[in-house]
């Protein structure tokens, strides 16, 4: 026997247009055998004339034999649940019998779908409202890595979701009520005759919702991969790089890169990533021995350490948002002063104790230095990069 499985894209309290669609469905040879709250199992027969009519139980239908009977000996005939509903089908050749003879009856029972919905409804927005406090807690807590790691993504699908939940359970309210409404004024509840278009906005609105996250996901998953295990510290390349490195610094050229552990390439590596906001990130770390020299006092091997970036920023304004943050995450380490020096070169050039960030348009230079050298060295040789980096633009 051909089957077939469909998402159900009608909402939950679409009550008539899911007997609508149930009904056009049988019409097509398609007659439903099971439901979830996801999806409606079909089974292939003869196209058929069959009318769908709902009731809502408080408790499961098969705690409810009595009434089942009743509606069984009036010709009607149990299919499935979805949730509190419960779907019954007329036999096509009897008389269709109306499940309830009083609309005033029938409201009771969409009164107690609300309810129901209303007790999930104040769950569901209490753990989103947790989840939207914590997305508001990681945006915050580290905004340098929302710009360099994308980390904004999740927390702000967080939200999202929250707002469309609660823009979702408030449709579903106003229609419940406009149909306890009809009802309480002893009407009945027409065909839904505009299901097609009910049904084909939220399956648009579904499948877009479904390649907009998995596309996140995916994009998530390769950025991870990216930037994990060996891939996160690539050995540094001979010839010039776009960045300030210790040769440029450094007076003396007897030096040889130094490694903590032999294993790792942890002190000494050159990345270039990207993200949504900062597209070209590079990143060049260098921990040298200068052989024969050291630190001031004697106090051991002299070990000139660096690492410096490039940021080229998808736009002037983030880029401006960007360096500010940076300023920040640097007092936040350092606890000092920012002192600011103007420059002909840069539009924004900041040195807090070993580290000089500078900016020009939307372009950021960050380079923290620890060795004997001024840090006017540094500033030097970031001005040499950005006329370099203009000659090429």
């Amino acid at each position: 026997m051909k089957t077939k499985k469909k998402i159900l894209w009608l909402d939950l309290w679409q009550i008539a247009e899911q007997e609508a669609w149930l009904s056009d469905m049988a019409t097509k040879g398609w007659e439903l055998t099971k439901m979830n709250l996801l999806t409606a199992h079909f089974k292939k027969t003869p196209p058929q004339t069959i009318t769908f009519k709902t009731d809502i139980f408080k408790e499961p239908i098969n705690q409810n034999p009595d009434q089942l009977e009743q509606y069984e000996q009036a010709g009607w005939k149990y299919v499935a649940s979805r949730g509190p509903l419960q779907f019954f089908q007329n036999n096509p050749e009897s008389s269709v019998m109306e499940l309830h003879l009083q609309p005033i009856q029938q409201a009771q029972t969409i009164i107690l779908l609300r309810e129901t919905i209303k007790i999930s409804a104040f769950y569901i927005i209490l753990l989103l409202l947790i989840g939207v406090f914590l997305a508001v807690t990681i945006l915050t807590l580290n905004p340098v890595r929302n710009y360099l790691k994308v980390e904004f993504i999740s927390p702000t699908l967080q939200i999202l979701i929250f707002i469309g939940t609660l823009f979702t359970l408030i449709k579903g309210f106003i229609h419940l009520k406009r149909l306890i409404k009809i009802l309480q004024s002893n009407k009945r509840i027409q065909p839904a005759t505009d299901y097609r278009k009910k049904y084909l906005r939220n399956k648009i609105i579904g499948i877009s919702l479904i390649t907009f996250f998995t596309v996140v996901l995916i994009y998530q998953i390769i950025n991870s991969d990216n930037t994990t295990g060996a891939n996160s510290y690539p050995p540094i390349p001979n010839g010039e790089l776009s960045v300030v490195q210790i040769r440029d610094i450094t007076e003396s050229n007897n030096y040889k890169p130094y490694f903590y552990d032999q294993n790792s390439n942890r002190e000494n590596y050159y990345s270039v990533t990207s993200s949504l906001l900062v597209p070209e990130q590079y990143e060049l770390n260098q921990l040298v021995e200068v052989e024969g020299e050291k630190w001031e006092g004697k106090s051991g091997p002299y070990r000139p350490s660096l690492t410096s970036r490039k940021y080229i920023v998808l736009n002037e304004f983030l880029a401006k948002r960007l360096f500010q943050h940076l300023i920040d995450w640097q007092k936040e380490l350092h606890r000092g002063d920012a002192i600011f020096y103007k420059t002909a070169a840069f539009d924004e050039m900041v040195v807090l104790e070993n580290s000089v960030l500078s900016r020009k348009d939307h372009i950021i230079y960050y380079v923290t230095y620890y060795g004997k050298e001024p840090v006017e060295k540094i500033i030097n040789e970031l001005e040499l990069l950005i006329m370099e980096e203009k000659q090429r633009s």
